[in-house]
């Protein structure tokens, strides 16, 4: 046998393990940025619940307080509310999570409320007026930024006054949700806590699901759910529930996978440039 360099071959095999090396460093920066997170939201957890009024005072940039809890009182714009499609909720059930906007008390401003999770089958607007009570709350959130859009995902439509309503949403986007309201909201929304002195709080939003590695690779989450649909015994609905994450680990054994693909790839390649004679 004897090595006959090929330059297709190479070139190939080099541009697959680049980008499977790339794959890597990306992972193992998910890896990093979510230790940040995990320290980030601990650290935010053991501030007690402030009032977002205050807060709006005292900080010069609200966007910069994510994790944090804050109680708020208002009134709920039912007629301008949204949902946001979740693959899967409570006990892997497909459904939606229900976001309204808000008028915070003494003319602080609006925000938009997570108000939690409905099940498929419940997300038309006739069926949620049955959940759109009471109208004038006093809760405790957990303060959340938009939403970034993931790796390959699909973008939700454009919005503005002269374009259709946007009911169904892939993700929270604070900006785009704003152009079609008629009113201008906060930069953050608000996460409903249904128990905001929950010592598990950091590891109901930071733990592996069965979507977890979809989210990882950056996809919207499996497709193969339970439908609770129409038919299910009725409960309070909404039902306060945290977006959830990965933990750090997960993407650390990507990194691994990743190079070791890499390594494979560039043998094969080396192997498919010796020819027998």
């Amino acid at each position: 046998m004897r090595f006959h360099f090929s330059p297709l071959t190479t070139l190939v095999t080099l541009g697959l393990a680049l980008g499977m090396v790339c794959a890597s460093v990306w992972q193992w920066n998910r890896h990093v940025q979510k230790q940040q997170l995990v320290e980030r939201l601990e650290q935010k957890l053991l501030e007690d619940p402030i009032s977002i009024s205050q807060l709006l005072l005292s900080s010069s940039d609200i966007s910069q307080e994510t994790w944090r809890r804050v109680r708020f009182s208002g009134e709920y714009d039912f007629q301008h509310e949204m949902i946001v499609r979740r693959n899967r909720g409570p006990n892997d059930r497909a459904g939606f999570h229900v976001i309204t906007p808000l008028a915070l008390d003494n003319n602080v401003g609006r925000i938009l409320i997570d108000r939690g999770f409905i099940p498929l089958g419940r997300e038309e607007k006739q069926h949620r007026t049955h959940y759109q009570s009471p109208n004038r709350v006093d809760l405790i959130g957990l303060i959340k930024n938009s939403m970034p859009q993931k790796f390959l995902a699909p973008s939700d439509p454009s919005t503005g006054p002269d374009k259709p309503w946007v009911d169904l949403w892939l993700r929270v986007d604070i900006e785009k949700m704003s152009k079609q309201l008629p009113y201008p909201v906060l930069p953050i929304y608000l996460e409903i806590m249904e128990d905001p002195h929950d010592p598990s709080v950091s590891q109901k939003i930071v733990k592996e699901s069965s979507a977890g590695r979809n989210e990882v690779l950056s996809m919207t989450g499996g497709q193969s759910v339970d439908n609770l649909g129409m038919e299910s015994p009725d409960v309070t609905y909404p039902i306060p529930l945290f977006d959830t994450t990965p933990p750090p680990d997960i993407h650390l054994g990507y990194v691994y996978e990743w190079a070791f693909m890499a390594l494979i790839t560039l043998g094969i390649g080396i192997i498919k440039q010796f020819k027998r004679f």
